[in-house]
């Protein structure tokens, strides 16, 4: 009994640590990670806006009426085709025609006025000149009788005449005063009426000038009758029909809606405040449309316009941009599901974009191990060299100052990511070089020097244009362990981004993600896949 319990234990502690090895295979096979590798590829690439806009004519002109009254006629219908100064409808024009007769009614009595208020001012110019006659054979009179009154008067003093003669001379005397007040009194009263016949003159022809306008008017109105399109084009909306009645008193009611040029339309696009920056006039736009999904359709850029609107708490900006419409497929109102290419290039190096988002785990960009090549293996050192034709001490010199520089490069990158400037690192880093190396160099090498500062503002020129960017990537080094390259990333796409880097060529693999492997050799997914979209 004793051989078989001592066999059973045996088994037992056999069995246990069969198990015991077993699960831990397995749990450091799950455990092992592996690195999800991409390579470089080369081609072309487009950095783009995406939105949604709508399709409109360039030019729509809403025909309205300025009259009101019934809807006699309607000479076109949806889809015509019109030319400009064509009839289009008729408003019933009895009622207006109406109008203008009697307005020219009027204007003949105005005008009727007029002549009597000529034949009057004839008369009252009559009466004053024979007003003017009846004073000056007063005033004769007048004369006659005072001289004779005094006449008289001399010789009753003598006592050669009686006092009945003087008597009768004076009364003639006053008499022909009396009729020279009284011919002065008709005088005025004739200038009077001539004066006022002349104002019925002024009122008759002011009278007429009103009659006139109203009689312009009213023919106004009746040729407001008859609608006529005011541009050519095609009616793509009709908003009356025959009988109707239109109301003109408030606002112009719409009649027709006339397009003026369907082969020519234009994309009304709204874009966000965090795009519209990269947008300008003349950029290409690929836009489809519903009706055509297989189908592109190409416009241009032509308007950013400065007003802006907010569209549920997000600012937006319109863009219009013209479309040629030479086959009249597309229609006014149409859905555009816009593409504004913002950016463009061929032939460049292209890493995925999950390249740029990956961190080993565990790391950050200042601790995870950075992969610098030797000072005399990168491309710009050897360049320079070469270029400014730099001696052997000139170069031990040249080596120490980029020694020195990246040293201070490297105590930037040790600052905490949320407190680190890089570009301001980058940018004294590349200042501090050239500085110095101008430093070192020999008089016979200055024109050199210029010409070597001219190249490298031109690069600076070139990839402000070209909107690169510092980032990195990470590749797997000789151990099989990430190292972090420093590269410069340029425009990009839904997938891919542009990559220049004088480490990295076509072909080369980077990382763009993390599997654990078990020990059924089945990959686990990467549980971060599904927000590649929202980090971007």
């Amino acid at each position: 009994m004793k051989k078989y319990g001592l066999l059973s234990f045996v088994c037992f502690i056999l069995a246990l640590g069969i198990f015991l090895a077993f699960s831990f295979l397995k749990n450091g096979e799950a455990s092992r990670q592996e690195y999800r590798l991409a390579p470089i590829t080369k081609g072309s690439l487009k950095s783009l806006v995406s939105s949604t806009g709508t399709l409109n004519p360039i030019n729509t002109v809403k025909v309205g009426s300025q009259v009101s009254g019934i809807i006699k006629e309607i000479y076109v219908d949806f889809n015509s085709t019109v030319n400009k100064g064509q009839v289009v409808a008729l408003i019933d024009p009895a009622f207006y025609e109406a109008q203008v007769e009697q307005s020219r009614a009027q204007l003949q009595i105005a005008k009727t006025q007029l002549q009597e208020s000529t034949r009057n001012i004839a008369s009252a110019e009559a009466s004053v000149q024979n007003a003017e006659a009846q004073l000056a054979s007063s005033i004769a009179t007048l004369k006659e009788a005072e001289l004779r009154y005094e006449r008289l008067s001399n010789l009753l003093s003598r006592g050669m005449v009686a006092r009945s003669d003087l008597d009768t001379a004076q009364a003639r005397r006053d008499n022909a005063k009396a009729a020279v007040d009284m011919s002065q009194s008709q005088i005025k009263s004739a200038k009077a009426n001539l004066n006022r016949v002349l104002a019925q003159e002024k009122g008759s022809e002011a009278l007429i000038e009103q009659r006139k306008a109203a009689l312009n008017l009213a023919e106004i109105q009746l040729r407001y009758c008859t609608i006529k399109s005011p541009i050519s084009g095609v009616v793509i909306e009709r908003h009356v029909d025959v009988g109707q009645t239109v109301a003109a008193s408030l606002q112009s009611p719409t009649l027709f809606t006339i397009a003026e040029d369907l082969s020519s339309m234009q994309v009304m696009v709204n874009v966000s405040e965090a795009d519209v920056g990269q947008i300008a006039a003349g950029q290409q736009v690929e836009f489809t449309v519903d009706a055509f999904p297989q189908q592109k359709f190409k416009a241009e850029v032509r308007q950013i316009r400065n007003s802006a609107a907010s569209i549920q708490n997000v600012v937006t900006y319109k863009i219009i941009a013209d479309v040629s419409n030479d086959t009249l497929i597309l229609r006014p109102g149409m859905t555009a599901n816009v593409n504004i290419v913002t950016a463009e290039a061929e032939d460049v190096l292209r890493a995925p974009n999950a390249a740029f988002r990956f961190k080993p785990p565990g790391e950050t960009t200042a601790s995870s191990s950075r992969r610098i090549p030797p000072i005399r293996e990168r491309e710009t050192y050897k360049y320079t060299v070469k270029k400014l034709s730099l001696d052997a001490e000139q170069t031990k010199a040249y080596e120490a100052i980029i020694k020195e520089a990246d040293a201070k490069l490297k105590q930037a990158y040790a600052v905490p990511e949320e407190q680190r400037d890089v570009q301001s690192a980058w940018r004294n880093y590349f200042t501090e070089i050239v500085r110095n190396l101008s430093q070192i160099l020999k008089p016979e090498q200055s024109g050199a020097f210029q010409e070597y500062l001219r190249e490298l503002k031109s690069y600076g020129e070139k990839r402000r244009q070209s909107n690169l960017r510092r980032a990195q990537v990470y590749i797997l080094d000789k151990t099989g362990q990430p190292a972090v390259i420093d590269v410069m990333a340029g425009i990009s796409d839904d997938s891919q981004t542009q990559i220049v880097s004088n480490e990295i060529k076509e072909g080369d693999k980077v990382i763009v993600g993390l599997n654990a492997t078990g020990a059924s050799g089945k990959t686990k997914s990467n549980p971060f896949s599904g927000m590649t979209r929202a980090w971007r």
